[in-house]
């Protein structure tokens, strides 16, 4: 059993490491595309190419459950080592993507091109733009929702190696992209949606090419459609379509909601924030992909009390990863912003700032939610967690409509989505030996000491110091550093920071 553990924690850590490359190339890359495409399209086609893609993402309340479900599927079967039942599962996973590729199609050729056409506050003489814009990502939608069983096969045997590498090929082609557009003389939007889908189609080529050499299940056949697992896997969606749902409104109808009261500008202010938060978010969510396996295949095979640990631990780490971004950023956003874009949008820098503590508000329930999906019961949860999410978009609405400011729908979603984690509490509880005072003591309460000692000494750098280059290139590496430090003596445990110092020795051997 210890060995396992110790195996598990390796797996975990060398997963982690692997992931951690791939972020750090591709938020480098991310950030500077960001740049460029900002200059090569302008505010107002950035902005539309944010609020139209969001149209598109709404689609992800049917979509994304069923991905959800397959990716949980597949990893169980894994678990409880069963390849007949996985290599079943496989074929009519891709079957029923296909089929949902055609309703998605369907239902957004009707009501998201009425909204584009009637609701969306789209600039006068862009409109045909736009409509390039939506076709494109519909057809990168249905390759996506294909690819998703071959995504789900590569997380769930752990192959975070190939994973990073395919990201980092997948960033260097979208950098390509938006040089070629800089230099097209055309209609840059409309190129960029053609080409985005070209890159779309190459990675998913690859990733079949790639599961059907490595992993014998991967073997497809359009003969396979298992009716047995296709309603488990509709039943476990089903019941997670009312809670993505209501995460979809709380993001994507949130960008549609700021588009029609306050117009694409503001929207492209968002793109920006979230551009960034993305990077962000993506470096933090490799400790979730790195433990969503290691979670379910330990819950399928019966231990029960190490997945909860694993689901405990990753919370915290999350918490903790996120603040050495969350310090440095908020106290400099400004200058960042104008270090990476030269002219920055009006409100971009506050809307970074609240983006990063919504960030922190759903990466801190993240691993909490794959325990319950793991248990496979998530009836009731999705129906309490779908109303309580589901109160963001009405509220973000109500508020706006009697006068709000725009930054109002961020502190809505940061607030209900921490209350969200007294629902997975409630749940967790009823599911499986979850000790909701063992949380508190051994994940809360060190992140909340984390979260306001780590503050104290670069805001006192902010206030004795004006703002500007000099300030920034001497808070920034005193924030991490001073976050850093926190995290390891406040928010650790003894046994994590001997963990902790065994794997920096260990990479400093290697590179000596």
């Amino acid at each position: 059993m210890a060995q396992n553990i110790s195996d598990n924690n390796k797996r975990i850590a060398k997963n982690t490491i692997a992931l951690y490359f791939r972020t750090f190339i591709t938020m480098l890359v991310g950030l500077y595309t960001g740049r460029v495409m900002l200059q090569a399209l302008g505010v107002d086609n950035y902005g539309i190419n944010n609020v139209v893609g969001g149209i598109v993402g709404m689609s992800s309340l049917i979509t994304s459950t069923m991905s959800a479900a397959i990716s949980r599927y597949i990893t169980y079967s894994i678990g409880q080592g069963n390849k007949e039942r996985l290599k079943t599962m496989f074929s009519t996973s891709v079957n029923a993507q296909i089929v949902m590729s055609i309703l998605a199609v369907v239902i957004l050729e009707i009501f998201g091109l009425w909204f584009l056409s009637s609701k969306a506050s789209i600039p006068e003489g862009r409109m045909v733009a736009a409509h390039w814009v939506f076709q494109c990502s519909l057809i990168s939608l249905v390759i996506g929702l294909i690819s998703s069983p071959y995504n789900a096969l590569l997380v769930a045997h752990e192959r975070m190696g190939i994973y990073a590498y395919t990201s980092i090929a997948e960033v260097a082609l979208k950098l390509a992209v938006v040089f070629i557009i800089l230099a097209f003389d055309g209609d840059r939007l409309i190129l960029l949606s053609i080409l985005n889908v070209l890159v779309g189609l190459g990675m998913r080529i690859f990733y079949g090419w790639y599961c059907s050499k490595h992993f014998e299940e991967s073997q497809y056949s359009i003969k396979v459609f298992d009716k047995g697992l296709l309603k488990e896997l509709t039943v476990f969606s089903g019941w997670n379509l009312i809670n993505n749902g209501a995460w979809v409104f709380a993001t994507q109808g949130v960008n549609m909601l700021v588009n029609v009261f306050f117009g694409v500008a503001f929207n492209a202010a968002r793109g920006i924030a979230q551009t960034v938060n993305g990077a962000v978010q993506g470096f933090v969510g490799n400790f979730t992909m790195a433990f969503s396996p290691q979670i379910t295949k330990t819950y399928a095979a019966g231990d029960k009390t190490y997945a909860i640990s694993l689901g405990n631990r990753g919370t915290k780490f999350a918490w903790l990863m996120m603040y050495i971004f969350i310090v440095p950023v908020c106290c400099e956003a400004d200058t960042l912003l104008h270090i990476w874009l030269g002219q920055v949008p009006s409100w971009a820098a506050l809307f970074l700032r609240f983006a990063m503590f919504e960030s922190l508000a759903v990466s801190s329930g993240q691993n909490l939610f794959r325990l319950i999906q793991a248990d496979g019961h998530v009836k009731n949860y999705s129906i309490m967690a779908a109303i309580t999410a589901g109160l963001i978009f009405p509220m973000a609405w109500l508020l706006y409509y009697l006068g709000a400011p725009v930054w109002t729908a961020y502190l809505v979603f940061i607030i209900d989505f921490f209350l969200l984690n007294l629902v997975r509490f409630y749940y967790l509880k009823k599911l499986m030996p979850f000790s909701i005072r063992q949380f508190l003591r051994d994940v809360f309460l060190p992140c909340i000491l984390v979260s306001i000692i780590s503050f104290i000494i670069p805001l006192a750098v902010c206030h004795y110091m004006e703002r500007g280059l000099l300030r920034f290139f001497i808070n920034v590496p005193i924030a991490v550093l001073w976050t850093g430090i926190c995290c390891y003596i406040f928010g650790l445990t003894q046994n994590e920071r001997l963990f902790f110092r065994s794997k920096v020795t260990a990479i400093i051997n290697k590179i000596t």
